[in-house]
């Protein structure tokens, strides 16, 4: 079974050299030209690859090392990597048509039987509650954002349903299901490697990021400019999550036993929680939803420094990977380049109304620094 799991990671390393490659070759259009490719329909190759092929697989992966191995496993897994591949082809030649929205259903039917597996087998094992939970909260969240494809058939013709039901799809995935399920592995390996969480504190964490998980979404249809009944309950989403995330600092006083990339992950996380609070005060908001480089950054910032970093720092510690020093530094490197340059774009955007010509340029270069670190990673692991 550790075989498999290991050809498994692997194989999610590889998927996740596939989504550098393709974020690089759109920086490569942003800052050139290359007429033979569409921008959007590669972006939403992109991403749907990003989601499917890296994220969802790795998790998979993961949470299957996690329990006794069954062969229903063998049969999601490869399912799984069919529909993200379809999507990754489909997308990238069509955009949405029937092709890529039929590859788009097939994710659909592995995340439900998936989940619904797991939860049933989860059910009889012995794991500590506060993982049990985030398991179950991981895979609930995951069956509900696939909801979200679905009511963009509601929302052809009108923009503001058609973008809640894009929001509604990846708030669900980023804070649902991506969120729970790497919290989930922390805090079952924490305990292995000698990382002192206050057990109270961490209760707490969870119950409140699990309360706030669905009246958050309100948080994400705010540029709309709903009725003032959502802004309230957006505002009480928002103040549990920041009640959360000072309940999880205190939770982990000492973090020198923190693999560097958990401890990049933690950083990230507190960011992302602040940037989500900060989207309540009007003005941010309205700039945060209506300024791409703002939504590009902060949709890295969680794939890439707080999942990635935290699920590459779980394969590290059980040696489902090798740690190499070099293509983890590299990719860190890339990682933060990113980042810095999304918010120095976003900072001159809103205090000058202007950023500088430069940015596709910088942005192009800090994503092949990137997709060098993975390559390394990739071969380093081949064996």
């Amino acid at each position: 079974m550790f075989d498999t799991i290991k050809k498994w990671t692997y194989l999610s390393l590889v998927n996740l050299l596939i989504v550098s490659m393709l974020g690089v070759t759109l920086r490569y259009k942003g800052a050139f030209s290359l007429p033979v490719l569409d921008y959007k329909y590669l972006l939403h190759a992109h991403s749907h690859f990003a989601f499917s092929g890296w994220v969802t697989t790795v998790l998979f992966t993961c949470f299957v090392y996690l329990i006794p191995f069954r062969k229903t496993y063998m049969y999601q897994f490869w399912l799984n990597q069919v529909a993200s591949f379809g999507m990754l082809i489909s997308f990238a030649i069509q955009g949405y048509g029937v092709v890529s929205i039929a590859f788009s259903a097939l994710s659909v039917v592995f995340s439900f039987w998936f989940a619904i597996s797991y939860l049933k087998d989860i059910s009889s094992l012995s794991f500590p509650p506060l993982v049990k939970s985030c398991l179950r909260l991981a895979l609930v969240f995951l069956m509900i954002s696939s909801a979200g494809p679905f009511m963009l058939a509601f929302g052809k013709g009108d923009m503001v349903l058609y973008n809640n039901a894009i929001y509604f799809y990846l708030h669900f995935q980023y804070n649902g299901w991506f969120t729970f399920g790497v919290v989930a592995l922390f805090f079952w390996a924490a305990p292995r490697f000698h990382i002192y969480l206050a057990p109270n504190f961490s209760k707490v964490f969870v119950i409140l990021m699990g309360i706030a998980c669905v009246p958050a979404y309100c948080m994400s249809t705010l540029w709309a400019h709903p009725p003032g009944w959502v802004y309230t309950i957006a505002g009480a989403a928002g103040m549990l999550q920041l009640a959360a995330l000072v309940f999880l600092i205190l939770a982990v006083p000492v973090i020198k036993n923190l693999h560097v990339l958990w401890v990049l992950a933690s950083l990230a996380f507190i960011v992302k929680i602040v940037l989500q609070v900060l989207t309540l005060v009007t003005a941010l908001g309205r700039f945060a939803y209506g300024f791409r480089p703002v939504v590009i950054g902060y949709l890295h910032l969680v794939v890439l420094g707080f999942v990635s970093f935290l699920i590459l720092g779980f394969l590290i510690l059980n040696r489902l990977i090798k740690g190499d020093k070099l293509g983890l530094g590299i990719f860190i490197t890339g990682v933060i380049a990113n980042e810095v340059i999304l918010m120095v774009q976003c900072v001159m955007a809103y205090f000058w109304g202007s950023g500088t010509p430069m940015v596709p340029y910088w942005l192009l270069g800090a994503g092949m620094v990137m997709m060098t670190g993975i390559g390394v990673l990739v071969i380093r692991n081949k064996s």
